[in-house]
């Protein structure tokens, strides 16, 4: 007698009581006919009986248990032909439920599929089920066996196929396509075979016995094209394989063995006769049971267990609760919990989060020629062709305490890598560190909004509290630029003035020292971009510098080359006055941006540029979502082909389906290849598009305004965009954008009257407009421009006022002609004639000043200019309105019509129109 038996928990005897079971004839799962369902057992026999269990486990009250059960059976029905094997699975498309599964029943020359309904009881006789036939495959040779899956890795359904007597495959698709292969070999004897989803393979066991594994890719190309294949892979099973195997094996002598590989783990003894199908099963009081079913139809469900039992559970010590102690020690938990983390106080936990992990990030300022050749492997070639610089850097990471888990993250912009992926550490000791040496590369050809790189450390303490730190630091500019020729004329023109508490007036080599020395005074620098996918066109951004005074000025003709020179610029300003001011101060309500007091942006915004952008990007989005329609419908045309195909007519001439099959499927293959272009294109024209943003977003961010209003327009300017499959940018952006045309400081009066209460059920229902998202987008950079403008102008007549005193009119003459005289020497122009007159109010500069021309205020205006001085040639001599009364406009020079040198050009802000 053995210790270890296989304990009996519920059984049954099936009706057929012949011996007409085998290994297929047993199923245990799910239909997902109600909520926390356990598993259903199917059993089916050759003499045409399929019945259908739900095995319940009950308890009376004295302790005795009930074993069978007449309401344990839901259906019993006798068919016409025999059963080979029962299965269940996704079969048909037309589920409501994702957990919904069908049962399919093998009869020697059809496969039926059933839906499995549930019927409510209503007397004692309890619950029924009932099989509503669904579809029915019928084919010429004889079945043997069937295995499901989800072939090709399909979701939301499962497809079957059919193995015959003569070795042939019958593939069957819910979409009513079949095709026929046969294993490779002179013979191929029927044998069970097995699907692997995860390698989309199925294993077969050949007449060798050796284990087969032939990829569903060969199977389903080799009946089209009647190619010869081979499997991928055999081994015999003789052998002792690498990987973990558990198997489960009945011996005749009625002796349960547990095999792991070639080693025996567990054994046990039947009291029964050996079974003849064994399955694991979850089921109503019982996880794990062992399902076996005998060669006459005894069906038993058991565990695995000892005999005779000689330990004895002790009784339990069971006391009476109190309400009061457990309130008690509840309130102890909560407080020693609250005690542990203080949430009130997040800058003293995020404190606490560094001095537990010690952070270091750097990136060289130096900068590479080549890659090395094993990060360049996955690099396009157009890319590689390049020999773009390589950046360098360093993370070095401490751990004072033992942490559970820790995870390292890299976010950098698109189209740039780093040779270090996602790192994950498990079971950290005490005072461990380590360094890591990193690279970063440039791996597409893209226009970059930021060359900021984030590194998030996230970790697990032995605890169980998490914690996030994170460190950024940026990559050289001389990653995407070089040096170039400054330009002369450009179309976009952006200027800054440098607000230092030093008397020193700002250099460039302050700003960009991989470019220029500290000994070099030059006062422009060129910079051309290296990632443009042209060789003829290249992007220059030229950055001109002041000689008497703080302002600094960048134009190009590209808006995709500002966003990392104004990211340095303002970066570097920003830096360098909190290292000689401090740290900010905290926001006052009301308070002007505290931005503008260190760096201040003209009032210019490049609308028009930003709007190609976005057009182009719309555009885009609207070709993709055309194409994909078409691919929908001819992927549809070239099903209801291939079904007319098979359910040919003797009408119809199968050479002339067969043709348009082939045409059909050279126009998917062409449109298919024509909508991977145009999502190429959309990420290109994405990455333009987060530029232009960004580059709005640094302009507003060093405007003379309202520091919430800053704060409110850069949240809803989002970068870098972002396009999804059911919502693309300019959708996503469109609530954000009516947000700040109908409320707030950058809505018109006449606006706030009219959408005082917007309704949402109306908005709701109407579509997207995308001729008044741009509207409105055009709309608010205007009340912007126009906002910064009032509030600079207000600012510098206000500071004005407050130096002048009150005494006379002589000493406001005297001052004013001082300030005013030492402003026109710098610039070099000729003063303006004052007068004694009184003084209402101090008025800036005409248009036609050259300090007004600097600022750019009239996008219009120095657009005009640039194209009379390339036709016409440039002027010599400079003055307002008020100096040349006669003759408003100096005469021209420069008869050739050439322009200017570059000493000429760039003296003192390249004013030279």
């Amino acid at each position: 007698m053995s210790l270890f038996n296989v304990c009996t928990w519920w059984s049954a005897q099936c009706s057929d009581l012949d011996e007409n079971y085998d290994v297929a004839s047993l199923l245990c799962a799910r239909f997902g006919l109600e909520d926390q369902e356990k598993d259903y057992i199917v059993v089916g026999t050759h003499a045409g009986h399929l019945s259908i269990y739900y095995p319940s486990y009950e308890v009376d009250a004295t302790g005795n248990t009930y074993g069978y059960r007449a309401t344990d059976l839901l259906l019993e029905q006798q068919g016409n032909s025999p059963i080979l094997g029962v299965y269940a699975g996704r079969f048909t498309a037309h589920s409501s439920k994702e957990n919904t599964n069908q049962l399919a029943v093998l009869h020697p020359y059809m496969v039926v599929i059933y839906n499995v309904q549930f019927i409510g009881g209503v007397a004692e006789h309890g619950a029924q089920l009932s099989l509503q036939q669904l579809h029915a495959y019928r084919f010429n040779r004889t079945a043997f066996a069937l295995c499901k899956g989800r072939f090709g890795k399909v979701k939301g359904r499962e497809f079957f196929c059919v193995v015959h007597l003569d070795g042939a495959l019958t593939f069957y698709e819910q979409d009513g396509i079949t095709y026929e292969c046969k294993f490779p070999g002179h013979r191929a004897l029927p044998t069970p075979i097995v699907y692997c989803e995860r390698t989309d393979s199925f294993f077969r066991l050949a007449s060798a016995w050796n284990l087969e594994c032939f990829t569903y890719q060969d199977l389903s190309h080799s009946s089209i094209n009647k190619s010869h294949y081979q499997s991928i892979w055999s081994i015999c099973l003789g052998e002792e394989p690498t990987a973990r195997l558990i198997t489960v094996i009945f011996s005749e002598s009625s002796k349960l063995f547990i095999y792991e590989n070639a080693n025996i783990i567990w054994a046990a003894h039947i009291k029964h006769e050996p079974p003849v199908a064994i399955q694991r099963s979850n089921l109503n009081g019982l996880t794990g049971a062992l399902v076996t079913l005998g060669p006459c139809g005894q069906l038993r469900i058991g565990y695995l267990g000892t005999d005779p039992y000689v330990f004895q559970v002790p009784p339990l010590n069971v006391q009476e609760l109190s309400f009061t102690e457990a309130q008690k020690k509840l309130q102890e938990l909560e407080q020693e919990i609250k005690k542990a983390t203080d949430i009130q106080n997040m800058e003293i936990i995020n404190q606490k989060a560094y001095e537990d992990m010690n952070l270091s990030f750097t990136i060289n300022a130096e900068v590479k020629a080549e890659a090395d050749l094993l990060l360049l492997e996955d690099i396009p070639v157009n890319v590689a062709l390049k020999e773009l610089p390589v950046g360098s850097g360093q993370l070095r990471w401490h751990a004072k305490e033992a942490l559970s888990e820790m995870q390292i993250v890299f976010n950098m912009p698109e189209g740039i890598r780093c040779s270090q992926d996602t790192v994950t550490y498990v079971n950290i000791k005490g005072d461990t560190s380590e360094t890591m040496e990193l690279e970063f590369f440039i791996a597409e050809l893209l226009h970059f909004h930021t060359s900021k790189v984030e590194v998030v450390v996230s970790f697990i303490s032995m605890k169980g509290v998490p914690r996030v730190i994170q460190k950024a630091d940026f990559l050289p500019l001389n990653m995407f630029f070089k040096l170039k020729q400054p330009q002369k004329a450009a179309s976009i023109k952006l200027t800054y003035i440098i607000n230092s508490k030093v008397e020193e007036s700002s250099k460039l080599c302050d700003y960009f020292s991989e470019f220029i020395s500290w000994e070099n005074e030059s006062q422009s620098l060129g910079l051309v971009l290296l990632t443009t996918v042209g060789e003829n066109f290249e992007e220059i951004v030229t950055i001109v510098a002041g000689k008497n005074s703080n302002r600094l000025r960048l134009q190009s003709d590209v808006l995709e080359t500002f966003p990392l020179v104004l990211e340095r610029l303002v970066s570097k300003t920003l830096e360098a006055q909190n290292q000689t001011l401090g740290p900010r101060k905290a926001t006052l309500k009301g308070q002007i941006n505290p931005n503008a007091d260190y760096i201040t942006a003209a009032a210019f915004i490049p609308v028009q540029p930003i709007l190609h952008r976005i057009d182009i990007h719309h555009e885009t989005q609207e070709n993709i979502r055309k194409q994909t329609l078409e691919l929908d419908e001819l992927w549809q045309r070239f099903k209801k082909l291939q079904r007319r195909l098979q359910e040919k007519v003797e009408d119809e001439s199968k050479e002339i389906l067969v043709l348009q099959i082939e045409e059909n499927y050279d126009h998917l293959i062409a449109e298919g290849d024509r909508l991977m272009e145009m999502r190429k294109d959309e990420l290109k024209q994405r990455c333009d598009l987060t530029c232009a943003l960004t580059v709005a977003k640094f302009i507003i961010s060093t405007l003379k305004i309202e520091e919430k209003l800053v704060n409110i327009i850069s949240s809803v300017l989002t970068t870098p965009s972002e396009d999804w499959t059911e919502l693309n940018w300019e959708e996503s952006m469109s609530a954000g954008i009516d947000m700040l045309h109908h409320y707030g400081p950058l809505s018109s009066t006449k606006t706030n009257n009219q959408h005082s209460m917007i309704d949402s059920n109306t908005n709701a229902e109407k579509s997207f407009d995308y001729k008044r998202f741009r509207r409105n987008f055009a709309i608010l950079f205007e009340r912007i421009i126009r906002l910064a403008s009032s509030d600079q102008q207000l600012a510098e007549v206000q500071i004005i006022e407050a130096t002048v005193p009150k005494s006379s009119k002589a000493e406001i003459v005297d001052q004013g002609s001082e300030d005013i005289a030492n402003m026109h020497e710098i610039l070099n122009v000729q003063p303006m004639t004052l007068t004694t007159a009184p003084v209402k109010r101090l008025k800036p500069y005409q248009r036609s000043c050259t300090l007004e021309a600097v600022e750019d205020d009239d996008e219009e205006e120095a657009t005009e200019d640039e194209e009379d001085l390339r036709t016409m040639g440039y002027k010599k001599h400079y003055g307002c309105k008020e100096i040349n009364k006669e003759n408003d406009a100096t005469p021209w020079v420069n008869e050739d019509f050439k322009l200017p040198e570059s000493d000429e050009l760039f003296n003192d802000l390249g004013i030279w129109w």
